[in-house]
Protein backbone atom coordinates (compact mmCIF):
# COMPACT_ATOMS: atom_id res chain seq x y z
CA UNK A 1 0.00 0.00 0.00
CA UNK A 2 3.04 2.64 0.64
CA UNK A 3 4.09 2.13 -2.90
CA UNK A 4 0.46 2.76 -4.01
CA UNK A 5 0.41 5.86 -1.59
CA UNK A 6 3.56 6.96 -3.22
CA UNK A 7 2.23 6.82 -6.21
CA UNK A 8 -0.05 8.92 -5.83
CA UNK A 9 1.81 11.31 -3.33
CA UNK A 10 4.65 11.34 -5.23
CA UNK A 11 4.45 9.84 -9.07
CA UNK A 12 5.39 6.47 -10.39
CA UNK A 13 9.11 7.42 -10.63
CA UNK A 14 9.15 8.08 -7.16
CA UNK A 15 6.57 4.89 -7.04
CA UNK A 16 8.77 2.68 -8.83
CA UNK A 17 12.14 4.15 -6.61
CA UNK A 18 10.08 3.25 -3.68
CA UNK A 19 9.30 -0.04 -4.89
CA UNK A 20 13.15 -0.51 -5.77
CA UNK A 21 14.54 -0.12 -2.35
CA UNK A 22 12.21 -2.39 -0.94
CA UNK A 23 13.08 -5.33 -3.09
CA UNK A 24 16.92 -4.76 -2.34
CA UNK A 25 15.86 -5.69 1.20
CA UNK A 26 13.55 -8.37 0.16
CA UNK A 27 16.71 -9.81 -1.96
CA UNK A 28 19.00 -9.53 1.44
CA UNK A 29 16.43 -11.35 2.94
CA UNK A 30 15.68 -13.67 0.65
CA UNK A 31 19.35 -14.57 0.29
CA UNK A 32 19.73 -15.21 3.84
CA UNK A 33 16.56 -17.50 4.51
CA UNK A 34 17.19 -19.64 1.30
CA UNK A 35 21.24 -19.89 2.30
CA UNK A 36 20.51 -21.13 6.13
CA UNK A 37 17.40 -22.91 5.11
CA UNK A 38 19.02 -26.15 6.06
CA UNK A 39 21.21 -25.37 8.32
CA UNK A 40 18.06 -23.69 10.39
CA UNK A 41 16.42 -26.75 9.38
CA UNK A 42 19.05 -28.89 11.57
CA UNK A 43 19.34 -26.65 14.39
CA UNK A 44 15.02 -27.76 14.95
CA UNK A 45 14.22 -24.03 15.15
CA UNK A 46 10.95 -24.37 13.67
CA UNK A 47 9.26 -25.20 16.68
CA UNK A 48 10.65 -22.08 18.33
CA UNK A 49 9.89 -20.23 15.34
CA UNK A 50 6.11 -21.48 15.59
CA UNK A 51 6.20 -20.47 19.09
CA UNK A 52 7.37 -16.51 18.31
CA UNK A 53 5.15 -16.32 15.64
CA UNK A 54 1.99 -15.94 18.04
CA UNK A 55 2.85 -12.66 20.05
CA UNK A 56 5.09 -11.54 16.94
CA UNK A 57 1.47 -11.45 14.98
CA UNK A 58 -0.48 -10.30 17.69
CA UNK A 59 1.52 -7.22 17.77
CA UNK A 60 1.52 -6.50 14.13
CA UNK A 61 -1.85 -6.73 14.28
CA UNK A 62 -2.41 -4.78 16.84
CA UNK A 63 -0.19 -2.08 14.93
CA UNK A 64 -2.00 -2.29 11.92
CA UNK A 65 -5.32 -1.64 13.69
CA UNK A 66 -3.54 1.19 15.86
CA UNK A 67 -2.54 2.63 12.20
CA UNK A 68 -6.16 2.27 10.54
CA UNK A 69 -7.32 4.53 13.45
CA UNK A 70 -4.40 7.13 13.11
CA UNK A 71 -5.19 6.92 8.76
CA UNK A 72 -9.05 7.33 9.88
CA UNK A 73 -8.32 10.41 12.19
CA UNK A 74 -6.28 12.20 9.32
CA UNK A 75 -8.82 11.53 6.74
CA UNK A 76 -11.53 12.98 9.13
CA UNK A 77 -9.38 16.23 9.33
CA UNK A 78 -8.86 15.97 5.48
CA UNK A 79 -5.04 15.76 6.24
CA UNK A 80 -2.64 14.98 3.79
CA UNK A 81 1.12 15.10 4.61
CA UNK A 82 3.21 16.16 2.19
CA UNK A 83 5.54 13.27 0.52
CA UNK A 84 9.46 13.97 2.06
CA UNK A 85 12.53 11.97 1.70
CA UNK A 86 14.16 9.91 -0.91
CA UNK A 87 11.58 7.15 -2.21
CA UNK A 88 14.26 4.24 -2.79
CA UNK A 89 15.78 5.22 0.95
CA UNK A 90 11.88 5.07 2.71
CA UNK A 91 11.42 1.60 0.68
CA UNK A 92 14.97 0.44 1.97
CA UNK A 93 14.05 1.37 5.54
CA UNK A 94 9.94 0.01 5.73
CA UNK A 95 11.11 -3.46 4.12
CA UNK A 96 14.21 -3.90 6.48
CA UNK A 97 11.37 -3.10 9.67
CA UNK A 98 8.99 -5.70 7.86
CA UNK A 99 11.08 -8.65 8.89
CA UNK A 100 8.41 -11.37 8.53
CA UNK A 101 9.91 -11.82 4.94
CA UNK A 102 12.41 -14.12 6.53
CA UNK A 103 10.98 -16.67 8.08
CA UNK A 104 7.86 -16.65 5.23
CA UNK A 105 11.06 -17.10 2.27
CA UNK A 106 12.74 -20.02 5.18
CA UNK A 107 9.45 -21.72 5.35
CA UNK A 108 9.15 -21.67 1.37
CA UNK A 109 13.01 -22.58 0.65
CA UNK A 110 12.95 -25.41 3.50
CA UNK A 111 9.32 -26.79 1.85
CA UNK A 112 10.93 -26.96 -1.75
CA UNK A 113 14.07 -28.41 -0.28
CA UNK A 114 12.35 -31.18 1.27
CA UNK A 115 10.15 -31.88 -1.65
CA UNK A 116 12.77 -31.80 -4.32
CA UNK A 117 11.58 -28.39 -5.48
CA UNK A 118 14.52 -26.52 -4.82
CA UNK A 119 17.83 -28.42 -5.66
CA UNK A 120 20.58 -28.71 -2.75
CA UNK A 121 23.44 -26.42 -4.94
CA UNK A 122 23.84 -22.87 -3.75
CA UNK A 123 23.84 -21.63 -6.99
CA UNK A 124 20.79 -22.92 -7.78
CA UNK A 125 19.44 -21.46 -3.96
CA UNK A 126 21.03 -17.96 -5.41
CA UNK A 127 19.39 -18.12 -8.64
CA UNK A 128 16.02 -18.30 -6.14
CA UNK A 129 17.29 -14.91 -4.86
CA UNK A 130 16.41 -13.06 -8.39
CA UNK A 131 13.20 -15.03 -8.73
CA UNK A 132 11.76 -13.57 -5.39
CA UNK A 133 13.18 -10.18 -6.12
CA UNK A 134 11.40 -10.20 -9.63
CA UNK A 135 8.52 -11.36 -8.55
CA UNK A 136 8.21 -8.90 -5.70
CA UNK A 137 9.24 -6.19 -8.35
CA UNK A 138 6.61 -6.99 -10.72
CA UNK A 139 3.82 -6.84 -7.73
CA UNK A 140 5.05 -3.60 -6.32
CA UNK A 141 5.23 -1.95 -9.85
CA UNK A 142 1.70 -3.54 -10.76
CA UNK A 143 0.45 -1.38 -7.68
CA UNK A 144 2.52 1.72 -8.51
CA UNK A 145 1.04 1.58 -12.50
CA UNK A 146 -2.69 1.11 -11.31
CA UNK A 147 -2.58 2.93 -7.81
CA UNK A 148 -4.89 5.92 -9.84
CA UNK A 149 -7.53 3.31 -10.81
CA UNK A 150 -7.24 1.15 -7.67
CA UNK A 151 -7.65 4.76 -5.63
CA UNK A 152 -10.92 5.16 -7.32
CA UNK A 153 -12.72 2.20 -7.60
CA UNK A 154 -11.41 0.04 -4.53
CA UNK A 155 -11.45 3.15 -2.18
CA UNK A 156 -13.78 1.27 0.65
CA UNK A 157 -10.99 -0.86 0.85
CA UNK A 158 -7.91 0.69 0.59
CA UNK A 159 -9.32 3.11 3.15
CA UNK A 160 -9.85 0.51 5.84
CA UNK A 161 -6.46 -1.94 4.57
CA UNK A 162 -4.60 -1.52 7.75
CA UNK A 163 -8.18 -3.01 9.50
CA UNK A 164 -8.21 -5.95 6.87
CA UNK A 165 -4.05 -6.56 7.62
CA UNK A 166 -4.63 -6.58 11.13
CA UNK A 167 -7.66 -8.60 11.09
CA UNK A 168 -5.43 -11.10 8.97
CA UNK A 169 -2.42 -11.23 11.36
CA UNK A 170 -4.74 -11.51 14.08
CA UNK A 171 -6.45 -14.70 12.53
CA UNK A 172 -3.17 -16.07 11.63
CA UNK A 173 -1.84 -15.87 15.44
CA UNK A 174 -5.38 -17.57 16.05
CA UNK A 175 -4.98 -20.25 13.55
CA UNK A 176 -0.85 -20.60 14.91
CA UNK A 177 -2.83 -20.88 18.76
CA UNK A 178 -4.99 -23.72 17.20
CA UNK A 179 -2.14 -25.75 15.43
CA UNK A 180 0.18 -25.68 18.38
CA UNK A 181 -2.22 -26.46 20.88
Amino acid sequence: MQVMSTALRAGRKNAYLFALGVVIIIAVQATLAVLFADYLTRLNIIPTIKQWAIPLLLILAAGFTFKGYQARKARQKHEVKEYSGGPLWRGLVISAMNLLNIPFIFALASFQLAHGLLPDAYAARLLFVPGVAAGAYGILFGYARSADWLSRHVAYFTRNIYFFVGGLLAMLAVIQVVRLG
